[in-house]
């Protein structure tokens, strides 16, 4: 495999630098998971699926993604609307709040305007599609529907589709909006990501055994349960090839992207060769040293050095 195409919204990251200033930075689930994957498999080629605006603000963001290996090709631009905005709080214990600007943003549209048509034309080259709920919960409920038949087709014609829940609960109306898109979303996946709490609260399943079960049944190949201090179970066709023991970092400092930079360098190890257990491996090692710094993408001068020990 040689490319992956991520779905969803980046947005401006405005990080708290002392008492009255914020570090500005670019950063969104699936945009995170997508440079991490660039980052572990640079010969990967890496396609973000978006849309932005045509001011300042959008313009200097498609120069970070540049700079990151992101490809922007397939990057939409409105001139009505501009990218979204959010700002991160962090208590004591490295766990995050967010507030966000982001209602009407070009990303919420990126849709809106396009056929069923138009949007398998342009995905049509990919190898693998990651997308995840938030990707789902920006898009209207009728964008939603056109991605969903938009996937469908794509998979009939051999591109991989890839999905993790991410569940957001102020991002759907109500438990029941949620569970149908993502139900709708396992069913149009062969590679699912799925976390223990979120399909807890969801669904009422609480092991790694129930939680493959049930994305196998609606037709997903490979399930990697993140299940927290019980580690990370691998699934294939049902049968699980690997469990990885929780292994907690010395410190967590921010876990904003943790879950992002495991989902992103799990899918470019297996796109480069490696099996599930050492894909699962590889997620885990930089997921722990994610947590170890604040904001969503690691420096790249630290991350290099741990690719290089």
């Amino acid at each position: 495999m040689k490319s992956i195409v991520a779905i969803g919204e980046c947005m401006m990251e405005l990080i708290p630098h002392g008492e009255s200033q914020f570090i500005k930075g670019y950063a969104g689930d699936t945009y995170n998971a997508l440079v991490y994957a660039k980052r572990f498999a640079p010969q990967l080629t890496c396609e973000f699926f978006t849309a932005i605006g045509q001011d300042p603000m959008s313009h200097d963001m498609t120069t970070k993604w540049h700079s990151e290996g992101v490809d922007s090709s397939k990057v939409f631009q409105l001139n009505h609307a501009t990218i979204g905005v959010y700002s991160i709080n962090v208590d004591e214990h490295g766990e995050r709040s967010f507030s966000y600007w982001r209602k009407h943003s070009a990303a919420t549209q990126m849709l809106s305007e396009k056929s069923v048509d138009d949007i398998v034309n342009h995905l049509s080259s990919a190898e693998l599609i990651f997308y995840s709920g938030i990707s789902l919960g920006i898009l209207s409920d009728s964008d939603k529907a056109k991605l969903m038949t938009s996937l469908a087709i794509l998979r009939q014609q051999g591109v991989k589709v890839a999905f993790d829940p991410n569940y957001r609960q102020a991002m759907w109306r109500d438990v029941d909006h949620a569970t149908h898109w993502l139900i709708e979303a396992y069913r149009g996946c062969d590679i699912a990501l799925p976390g223990i709490e979120e399909h807890s609260h969801l669904f009422n399943q609480q092991t790694a055994q129930q939680i493959s079960q049930f994305c196998t049944d609606l037709g997903s190949q490979e399930v990697i349960v993140k299940a927290g201090e019980q580690g990370t179970y691998g699934y294939s066709t049902g049968e699980m090839v690997a469990h990885i023991p929780f292994k907690p970092a010395p410190v967590q400092v921010d876990s904003t992207a943790a879950g992002d930079s495991f989902a992103g360098t799990y899918l470019a190890a297996r796109a480069v060769g490696h099996n599930i257990e050492q894909a699962i491996n590889k997620a885990c090692f930089i997921a722990g040293e994610v947590v170890q710094f604040k904001g969503a993408i690691l420096p790249q001068t630290h991350y290099n050095a741990l690719i290089n020990q």
